[in-house]
């Protein structure tokens, strides 16, 4: 169950696992109603009036009180926020094609039947983040997109994990049924904060936990090399209530298949 979220959507994908309102998918659990439903659980409804009658001494008979209907889980459309980290630090470990062939990997995989993605990258020379592609089905748009990504100077990631929570917030306004997803591809090295004088680390702790704040699942895919003590990605991840999976310890088609499944609720370390 862990890869089911608890919001009951209206529309159908093939990715994440969700609930849904409507009389398609997996029977799971069922839950109390008002009133008569189009998707009643008889055995539920049953068993509910039967433990009144019994406990009353009466004959069994169906009551309004008594109505449950089936709770179902079905496949739902991904929404998908690449948060991708473009830094000379990446490109000094000989990272940054790795990162990048990651990232259009993914853009292939989600992209399909209603599944959208975005990506937000840092903006070169400049102390701050860019929506570089906004939330689009199109991969080829997004293939070019990501090729034009120039490599940056500094590392704004507190900016980067704002934007991406501004992203996919807008989109459940608008896509209330899609299941929100954050990626983050990152050294953990941050060295711009939001505010000058700021911690950069602080500032992006405090927004991975905006992250969770606003229900949006996590996976942090930690680029460091070896011996990067000052690494904050499972502090990121645990502060997002992400999913923590070290780059250098998983395939391309490991990490791509954790993603086109929706992440987990819970926080873990997919590379234990």
């Amino acid at each position: 169950e862990r890869g089911t979220d608890r919001v009951e959507r209206g529309a159908l994908g093939r990715r994440a696992r969700s609930l849904v309102d409507r009389s398609a998918g997996k029977y799971s659990r069922h839950r109390r109603v008002e009133r008569l439903d189009r998707d009643i659980a008889v055995d539920a409804t049953l068993r509910t009036a039967a433990r009144r009658a019994g406990r009353a001494g009466i004959a069994l008979r169906v009551e309004a009180g008594d109505l449950q209907r089936k709770v179902r889980e079905h496949h739902a459309p991904l929404a998908v926020c690449i948060v991708l980290d473009n830094s000379y630090s990446l490109h000094a470990e000989r990272m940054v094609e790795r990162v990048k062939g990651l990232a259009f990997r993914l853009l292939q995989d989600v992209t399909g039947r209603g599944d959208r993605v975005a990506l937000v990258a840092f903006a070169g020379g400049r102390p701050e983040a860019v929506v570089a592609l906004p939330l689009t089905a199109g991969v080829r748009l997004a293939a070019d997109r990501l090729e034009r990504v120039p490599l940056s100077g500094r590392t704004p990631l507190a900016d980067a994990l704002r934007r991406a929570r501004l992203v996919l917030r807008s989109e459940m306004l608008k896509r209330p049924t899609a299941v929100p997803l954050v990626v983050i591809v990152s050294d953990g090295l941050p060295t711009e904060p939001l505010e000058a004088g700021g911690d950069p680390v602080a500032d992006a702790l405090a927004e991975a936990r905006l992250l969770r704040r606003a229900h949006l699942r996590c996976i942090v895919i930690d680029a460091s090399g070896p011996g990067s003590p000052r690494s904050c990605a499972t502090l990121l991840a645990e502060a997002s209530g992400g999913v923590h999976v070290r780059f250098a310890d998983v395939s391309d088609d490991e990490i791509a298949g954790l993603v086109v499944r929706g992440a987990p609720e819970r926080c873990k370390d997919a590379s234990a």
